[in-house]
């Protein structure tokens, strides 16, 4: 995600979903990453605030799903992204 994907003045979040979101606006920034960039949150960072919310075990699955779903979408944006950049190199090597 860039800056300019999620830094609007005003965010509207609905009632249900605001736990999740709290949740990841926490570890948003916790990416395992190598030589090819981000591949995964750090789930260590995940389940430590999960743990400290003490939440029923059926939210605290549900909350864990809802990021994965979240880190899923992210990723796919990103791989989205890297490859719109890698046809850009081609174009212009080629021109």
């Amino acid at each position: 995600m860039k800056r300019t994907d999620y830094a609007k003045d005003e965010v509207l979040v609905h009632p249900d979903t605001e736990p999740v979101w709290r949740l990841w606006d926490q570890v948003r920034n916790q990416w395992r990453a190598g030589a090819g960039g981000a591949y995964a949150l750090d789930y260590n960072t995940l389940f430590y605030l999960l743990d400290r919310m003490r939440l029923p075990e059926d939210e605290h699955e549900d909350l864990f799903d809802s990021i994965r779903v979240i880190e899923s979408e992210v990723l796919a944006i990103w791989q989205e992204e890297q490859e719109e950049r890698e046809a850009e190199e081609k174009r212009r090597a080629k021109a």
